[in-house]
């Protein structure tokens, strides 16, 4: 499996780039989606020690609940942002603190294409990639930490599956795609139901049962 690595913090003409993220994106089926949806997810972080710490930028001063009620009448609404519209009519944003990391940030999204919600926690990936013997790999610490947090998502009941991604892996396996056998987005880990394992394990791949007529797939 290839790693795409790239370092973030760097310095450019001066300035600090933005960080290169790992991403862990849920998705849910719209027909799945139901009122308290957001509600529900904020309770699985809590309850996996990622903690809430504020809204995001010109939110930050937001309390949970107002963020919460914005977000679940979006979502009831499949609210998908325009491309003339103003950020500030998009989902919020939220900040958490989990596992010391610098920013872990969670923003949801609703595909119209592909009638599809997408739950999105992101952390820099340079906090969770390092190098051994000249090769880039994952922290195990981390990694362990990471693959309770998706197992744990997985038992939420709306959950289509579970993908990871770095910043230069490229998108998400949308569940249309999976259904017909799709490879998803393993980047290391994923969680689906093991009706979508019809594609071909690589051989870094290694693929243990779990809840829910699940598959946790790990690719090192």
């Amino acid at each position: 499996m290839t790693i795409f690595f790239c370092i973030s913090n760097n310095i450019l003409n001066g300035e600090k780039k933005m960080p290169a993220y790992f991403s862990i994106d849920i998705s849910i089926r719209g027909t799945d989606g139901y009122n308290g949806m957001y509600a529900d997810f904020i309770d699985i972080l809590q309850k996996e020690g990622i903690k809430f710490f504020s809204g995001s930028w010109e939110f930050m001063d937001e309390p949970l609940d107002s963020i919460i009620s914005w977000n679940e009448k979006k979502l009831m609404d499949k609210f998908e942002l325009g491309y003339d519209e103003h950020f500030s009519n998009d989902y919020r944003q939220i900040f958490l603190d989990f596992h010391g990391f610098s920013e872990v940030r969670a923003f949801i999204m609703y595909l119209t294409e592909y009638d599809e919600y997408k739950f999105s926690i992101i952390i820099p990936e340079d906090e969770l990639l390092k190098w051994d013997n000249g090769r880039v790999t994952y922290d195990p610490d981390i990694l362990e930490d990471l693959k309770k947090v998706i197992t744990d998502i997985w038992e939420w009941g709306c959950v289509a599956a579970i993908q990871t991604t770095l910043e230069l892996s490229g998108d998400i396996t949308h569940i249309e795609e999976l259904e017909i056998g799709d490879r998803p987005s393993i980047m290391p880990l994923c969680a689906i139901p093991k009706s979508f394992m019809k594609f071909e394990l690589e051989e870094n791949d290694k693929a243990i049962d779990i809840n829910r007529q699940g598959m946790l797939i790990e690719s090192i």
